[in-house]
């Protein structure tokens, strides 16, 4: 297995919204948007910003010769005052990849290149409170939790937490 991180290329951003639907499919617990509402849309918010190779919102990638096993990604604030933070988001890691550091090594990478801008200080994120892998890869890198967002996210009547955490330069 020869597992490679990047960005992605403007031309794969059609690789991105296939593992993307997957992520909704099959980890929906995990994240704010569904499949059903995602599934509709003829470009998601990520492909667009693939295709644009746009400067404020990324998406890099764990590949295995040429498969997109995993994704993470990030979002920089736009006001003045607050350009010194990203978001990272939608992170996931195919099932059967698991467990071999895919993730934690994307999101290093991924880490390294954000903090290469220097004008970028703080990476904040926000995890499914019972996402304990999760959080624990994400405590692995140095976040540290700040906050915790109760009934933040609503599945049926099922309430989910969200923890806040955030890692500094």
């Amino acid at each position: 297995m020869n597992i490679t991180y990047r960005e992605l290329f403007p031309s794969e951003n059609k690789k991105y919204r296939e593992i993307r639907f997957e992520c909704l499919k099959n980890a929906a617990e995990n994240f704010g948007s569904t499949y059903e509402e995602q599934s509709v849309l003829p470009e998601l918010f990520f492909e667009t910003a693939i295709k644009n190779s746009d400067a404020n919102a990324k998406i890099f990638g764990a590949f295995n010769s040429e498969e997109l096993i995993a994704i993470c990604g990030y979002t920089r604030e736009k006001g003045i005052k607050v350009r010194h933070k990203v978001l990272l988001v939608q992170v996931f890691t195919k099932p059967e990849y698991r467990g071999k550091n895919v993730s934690f090594n994307l999101l290093k990478f991924m880490i390294e290149k954000i903090f290469a801008d220097e004008t970028i200080d703080v990476i904040t994120l926000g995890v499914v409170s019972e996402n304990t892998s999760a959080i624990k890869l994400y405590e692995r890198l140095g976040f540290e939790e700040y906050g915790c967002q109760k009934k933040y996210f609503k599945d049926g009547e099922r309430y989910y937490d969200q923890k806040l955490m955030m890692l500094e330069r």
